[in-house]
């Protein structure tokens, strides 16, 4: 989100709530300045390190343990070669996912020469509260052992599971991370956030990308909204999944963190908050919730917030209980 989709620019300011990245000077943000548009020369030390975050998450996918195994500690599609067991066998694991937009990941032995003894961990991340995991179709319980082939599946306090067997060539495991509708809820002024498993949201905002700088081939871009983005959100907060629905596409694109190609879409009921805009080109400071408005409620669709250049993500909540008040 910090750059574009090409990966050519980027901008230095990131905010959960910035509608417009425009080439003016003020702004409400400490920083002045041009800040905000996406550019590949004015960031100094962010234009060589940005680009690093990637082949760091996948240098860290995998982990040796010190049992002689191996930890899935990051998901990603993913091939490895190691060497594992108290023989040193050399084993090729084949991972395929779609994480973070989907939380099926599915791991292969590839190769193995025999047949090796040796624990496998998958990571739980905090956010999933019932994982479910099989080998060769067969699905494992929390603390289960087999006689005849030992297989232990039982969520660690540290947050994995942890699978001890004989592995041969072909086995298949399947770990399913079930993502569910959360909100979280920020203190400072009551308002929300949607989440779903590792993903936060933002309203989806249309793009108008003007060109305000640079080179042909390293050009600086400002990027202007060309939909509403000044929404509060109705839900019910003890129930959120209840009135928030969940669009998947089957294919995830080479390139999935850009608006057109988001893979999945919330939609979520909203109402307008129409005295609600600009102050100095920035997004005006969130007021407190619940919000009383009287505008028609829509329906609004969200993408991941890594997809949206453009982002709305801390929603005031509306309401009509009898602390709510009128947007100021």
């Amino acid at each position: 989100v910090a750059s574009t989709p090409d990966l050519k620019a980027l901008h230095y300011l990131t905010a959960s709530n910035q509608p417009q990245l425009d080439d003016t000077l003020e702004h409400e943000y400490s920083n002045k300045g041009r800040q905000i548009i996406y550019s590949p020369h004015i960031y100094r030390c962010c234009q060589h390190n940005v680009a690093m975050g990637w082949p760091w998450y996948a240098e860290n996918l995998w982990q040796a343990t010190a049992d002689n195994g191996l930890a899935l500690w990051l998901y990603g599609a993913s091939e490895l070669s190691a060497k594992v067991g108290d023989t040193g066998a050399e084993v090729r694991l084949d991972c395929r996912t779609d994480y973070p937009f989907d939380g099926r990941v599915e791991v292969t032995v590839g190769a193995l020469p025999r047949e090796e003894r040796f624990p496998v961990y998958l990571r739980v991340p905090g956010w999933c509260i019932e994982p479910k995991v099989s080998v060769n179709g067969e699905t494992l319980r929390a603390a289960e052992l087999k006689p005849a082939e030992p297989n232990e599946a039982s969520r660690s306090a540290g947050g994995f599971i942890r699978m001890e067997k004989a592995w041969r060539k072909g086995d298949r495991i399947a770990l399913e991370l079930p993502m569910e509708i959360r909100l979280t809820e920020w203190p400072r002024n009551g308002s929300l956030s949607i989440d779903r498993g590792p993903l936060s949201y933002s309203v989806r905002i249309e793009e108008e990308w003007r060109r305000c700088g640079g080179t042909d081939e390293w050009p600086e871009w400002e990027v202007i909204p060309t939909s509403s983005w000044n929404y509060g959100l109705v839900v019910d907060r003890t129930d959120p999944a209840d009135s928030i629905r969940v669009s998947q596409k089957r294919k995830v694109e080479p390139q999935p963190w850009a608006l057109e190609a988001a893979p999945i879409e919330l939609t979520a009921k909203m109402k307008k908050i129409s005295n609600w805009g600009l102050e100095n080109e920035t997004a005006s400071e969130l007021q407190q919730s619940p919000v009383k408005c009287d505008t028609p409620e829509e329906e609004v669709k969200l993408i991941p917030l890594g997809c949206a250049r453009l982002r709305m993500s801390c929603l005031p909540r509306i309401g009509n209980s009898p602390d709510a008040r009128e947007w100021g």
